[in-house]
């Protein structure tokens, strides 16, 4: 916990992280660690508005602190940044189902609010359900998407490396447990195996098992 680690008084200093975002204290490191180092700056008073914002798709959902000057865009980039997935599927919505455009501000919607919820959106036409040792992640995708990407974004939801993408293999889940090359695509995994189905299944293994 960086508040205890640095004996900060929770209740009247804040960590602002981005110059932005006050992340609450549930929120793992590791969800922010585009940068490295990690910094944040400590603040006395925290940013007026509480966003909230729930993720379907993992049943999970965040909070965090920010201003009344920031855009639809920013958030939905914050909170695809925690939830380790890819913004280019996703935007965000309010609970009445309404879509602010990606320009719009929180001031623009309420310049009064104080605390405010959003749901996340899909915008995918596929997902990826990749099996790795005895845990399962799902991605979004299009017909177009490659591979490659699929195993990065797989190692990075599994808070593993992406530069050590060569340890790993993916292979097919049926009986031939077909060897599936990163420089293919979505579509061309579903041309390989006649898939149907909206949802692309496989297994990412290491190399040496």
């Amino acid at each position: 916990n960086v508040n205890k680690e640095n004996q900060l008084d929770i209740l009247h200093q804040y960590l602002l992280y981005s110059n932005d975002f006050v992340p609450s204290t549930d929120i793992q490191l590791t969800s922010l660690k585009s940068e490295s180092p990690i910094q944040f700056r400590v603040i006395d008073q925290n940013l007026p508005v509480t966003v909230s914002i729930e993720n379907g798709e993992e049943r999970k959902s965040i909070q965090f602190n920010c201003s009344l000057s920031i855009t639809m865009e920013r958030l939905c980039a914050i909170a695809c940044q925690i939830f380790c997935v890819n913004e280019a599927y996703y935007r965000l919505a309010m609970n009445d189902d309404t879509e602010p455009g990606d320009d719009i501000s929180l001031e623009e919607i309420d310049k009064n609010m104080t605390e405010v919820q959003f749901k996340m959106i899909s915008t995918a036409s596929l997902h990826c359900s990749i099996m790795y040792s005895n845990q399962n992640v799902s991605l979004p995708c299009h017909h177009d998407t490659p591979i490659e990407i699929i195993v990065k974004e797989t190692l990075q939801k599994l808070h593993m490396s992406k530069d050590d993408m060569n340890l790993y293999e993916l292979i097919t889940l049926d009986d031939d447990r077909t060897q599936i090359g990163f420089d293919l695509s979505v579509n061309d995994i579903k041309e390989l195996l006649s898939i149907d189905s909206t949802t692309i299944s496989l297994e990412l293994k290491e190399k040496d098992e």
